[in-house]
């Protein structure tokens, strides 16, 4: 996978994490824990970390190639399930992202359904 693409995967964790004003310890780790995997340098880390509340999703995933899209989802469907529940805000950030990349309903349900796991 590109690095962009592991860039802007954790760029919307980022967001979903910021999206409902609630902002629990699990959520960061998980956020540190991807950015680990992803082997991303201390630059990288602090352009992920340097979200705002109104950052436009269309534009943090501009560019994910397709190998990209599938892992987007997954993750984003992971991080916004973390606390249990996902609340409005953060299912209409993971709806938004997915029309963005073109990903059909079907397979948000099933994002959803593998991260409730």
């Amino acid at each position: 996978m590109e690095t962009s693409d592991k860039l802007a995967i954790c760029k919307v964790v980022a967001q979903a994490i910021l999206v409902d004003g609630e902002l629990g310890d699990a959520e960061f780790e998980l956020l540190d824990r991807l950015m680990e995997r992803y082997q991303l340098d201390e630059q990288q880390r602090k352009q992920v970390r340097a979200r705002n509340m109104d950052d436009d999703p269309a534009a943090l995933v501009e560019g994910v190639t397709e190998l990209g899209k599938a892992e987007l989802l997954q993750e984003l469907a992971r991080t916004i399930l973390i606390d249990g529940e996902a609340s409005p805000v953060e299912r209409k950030l993971l709806d938004g992202v997915a029309r963005t990349l073109g990903i059909s309903d079907d397979e948000v349900a099933q994002a959803i359904a593998k991260a409730k796991g």
